[in-house]
């Protein structure tokens, strides 16, 4: 459980447009956030642009979706079920959708 004043960001946006998301999730981004990959965002997975955070994970329906499975993923993002992401919702004070 986190329980801190940190925040989950929720990246759905197309990995076309990170150019511009990235630096502003960068700015805002403090230890202890977890950036989840959702949607459109899923297909960034293997991006090195996400080595700059810390807590990367990929919702495993996503990956399922692009078929890839664990073994596709890098080491440094967690892969994730909706159990994760719905535990995070409530354990992170806020919640920012990066589109």
């Amino acid at each position: 459980m986190v329980m801190t004043a940190h925040t989950l960001h929720l990246l759905a946006a197309a990995p076309k447009l990170w150019s511009t998301l990235l630096p502003e999730i960068e700015a805002v981004w403090q230890h202890g956030d977890q950036l989840l990959l959702l949607a459109a965002g899923a297909a960034g997975v293997n991006r090195l642009e996400l080595s700059r955070f810390d807590a990367v994970a990929l919702l495993d329906t996503d990956a399922a979706v692009l078929s890839l499975n664990q073994a596709d993923i890098p080491a440094r993002v967690q892969y994730a079920t909706a159990s994760d992401w719905a535990t995070w919702t409530l354990d992170y004070p806020r919640t920012i959708t990066w589109r």
